[in-house]
């Protein structure tokens, strides 16, 4: 019988913002809720690594709480944090695929006197996650590809929304939650399939993302003190195969 594995890769984001200041936090302090990366559970079966940067800038591989703290703490409205998912499966050669599903897993706002919701302020840019193949660490250490693609996520509604006359992002993360059919009824989840797809051994994927804070956040209006997005996590689902 196949076993679905749920291993945290990392409680990863808790985003607060206008607190004190007017613009967006990934966390509310240097203590925040974010736990160092942990993959105990997977380790004999796949290897992963979390990087990130900031506006375009180059990667550092996240370790613990403060190194996050650090990138984000001065992030502005247009600003982005980028994110790599480096996934290796370490098995022998002739061993079943491993498959793997990666989801920022339980994508919320804060409750406050509401005339936004920040779940519509974030996006994921140009809704796209960008995938490259790889067949050995060597090959990845040369940035030697053997195939490149990516995944267009889907959007629930692509009705055009407004705020203060402005049009925000298609691919804003309240568009982009998973959802299925209940008969006419559409039945959303709040989180985000980001990768799902099976890896041959000693193969590597990297999955790259940039969620930006929307431009045109205004830096007023009810609520906008003590609003928080919050995400749990960065989860993966492992199919033993």
């Amino acid at each position: 019988m196949k076993e679905m594995i749920k291993s945290t890769i990392i409680i990863m984001i808790t985003l607060a913002i206008f607190t004190t200041a007017v613009y967006a936090w990934f966390s509310l302090s240097n203590e925040s809720n974010i736990q160092e990366v942990n993959t105990e559970v997977v380790t004999r079966e796949v290897n992963l690594d979390i990087a990130y940067g900031i506006n375009g800038g180059g990667y550092n591989s996240f370790n613990e709480p403060a190194t996050i703290n650090s990138y984000l703490s001065s992030m502005l409205p247009g600003d982005s944090i980028n994110i790599k998912v480096t996934v290796e499966n370490p098995n022998l050669i002739g061993d079943p695929d491993m498959h793997i599903d990666i989801v920022l897993d339980n994508i919320r706002a804060s409750l406050t006197d509401i005339e936004y919701d920040l779940t519509d302020f974030f996006y994921i840019d140009n809704g796209i996650i960008s995938l490259k193949w790889y067949a050995s660490i060597e090959d990845l250490v040369a940035e030697n590809a053997y195939a490149q693609n990516n995944i267009d996520l889907d959007m629930i509604d692509e009705t055009a929304y407004e705020y203060l006359g402005y049009d925000l992002e298609s691919y804003r993360l309240s568009n982009l939650f998973d959802y299925y059919m209940d008969g006419q009824e559409m039945v959303i989840n709040n989180d985000i399939t980001i990768f799902e797809s099976s890896i041959a051994s000693q193969h590597i994927v990297t999955i790259e993302f940039s969620i930006t804070l929307d431009p045109y956040t205004p830096d007023f209006g009810t609520g906008f003190q003590n609003g928080e997005l919050l995400i749990d996590g960065l989860y993966s689902l492992i199919n033993e195969g």
